[in-house]
């Protein structure tokens, strides 16, 4: 009986593991259901801070893992191996056909075959907020519990489809905007080449989860940080994905039906101005910009400029002149 276990183990092949199974079945049977490209606490070890992500290697044409956390790296046999403490590599075979009680019977489930998409997967590693990161936040009167609100968060570093590609450095802080399944990367004392990564697409608006059931105003802005501003003055807002992009016709469609008016608010400046008025246009929406005596050319603008109170107070009584002129 010894002896004939021994042979089936050693006729075990990878080859032959792959043809009733995936890569992606294989981790996801040690670890639950998982996304490529996502951070998570790491099951290798004791992890308080995300720090573990499978991902995509154009190179290798396979799912590699990374612990961010030891430098840990490799296949799915290297991740059991690690996970399991097993070295032998027939062992390490035989330990995946029992988690997944793989018979000559089983057929490749299709649907757990990872297909690139070609879209960049990002992944962040939150940290608490710093000292540094709520003055930054502060000079526009945004609280913590607004940056909570809208899933605004500190991050230690972030990956682009499983490679670090960003450190915080208290001199060059970085948060990350999660909006919807997705991630804007913001660095706002970077350079214009770095300030910004992204994965999101024209339809994931930001703020959209964060609104009221309904209203009297809406206003449609250019960024994540105008809208907290505004929500800090008790006005619901909203933003493209991009300030290359608007609102889809479907979203304004039902946000139409859910507020009284809707207004445009973008930047002051030559693009702002022009964009607005074509969106204007387009949509017949009213466009508003900040007034130059604010010395700003957005919202945020001008409340580091104005102050605060200064700021809100124009702002509410320019809206409730121009609602009373309607």
């Amino acid at each position: 009986m010894y002896e004939a276990k021994k042979a089936k183990k050693k006729a075990l092949t990878l080859d032959y593991i792959l043809s009733k199974t995936t890569e992606y079945a294989i981790y996801e049977s040690y670890i639950g259901t998982f996304k490529v490209g996502a951070i998570y606490k790491s099951p290798l070890r004791k992890d308080k801070t995300p720090s573990f992500g499978i991902f995509w290697s154009k190179s290798k044409g396979k799912l590699l893992f990374k612990d961010h956390g030891t430098g840990a790296c490799g296949d799915a046999i290297h991740f059991v191996s690690l996970f399991t403490g097993l070295t032998d590599f027939s062992d390490i075979l035989s330990d995946i056909v029992d988690r997944l009680n793989i018979t000559s019977t089983t057929k490749l489930d299709q649907t757990k075959i990872y297909q690139p998409t070609g879209e960049t997967e990002i992944g962040i590693v939150r940290q608490d907020f710093t000292k540094g990161d709520l003055t930054y936040w502060g000079q526009f009167n945004i609280t913590q519990s607004t940056l909570r609100k809208y899933n605004v968060f500190s991050i230690r570093y972030y990956l682009c489809n499983g490679i670090v590609k960003g450190i915080y450095k208290p001199e060059e802080p970085m948060f990350a905007y999660k909006i919807d399944d997705k991630f804007k990367i913001y660095r706002p004392l970077s350079n214009k080449y770095t300030k910004w990564r992204s994965n999101t697409t024209n339809n994931n608006i930001q703020g959209y989860s964060q609104l009221p059931k309904s209203g009297d105003l809406l206003i449609i802005t250019k960024s994540l940080k105008d809208i907290m501003c505004l929500h800090e003055m008790g006005i619901p807002a909203i933003s493209p994905s991009s300030e290359s992009s608007f609102i889809p016709d479907t979203v304004l469609e039902a946000i139409s039906l859910r507020f009284k008016r809707i207004l445009i608010l973008f930047d002051r400046d030559g693009p702002g101005m022009k964009y607005s008025r074509l969106e204007s246009l387009k949509t017949g929406l009213s466009a508003m910009f900040m007034h130059k005596m604010l010395h700003g050319k957005d919202v945020s603008d001008c409340i580091v400029a104005s102050g605060y109170e200064k700021t809100k107070e124009w702002l509410q009584k320019t809206l409730q002149y121009e609602s009373k002129s309607k």
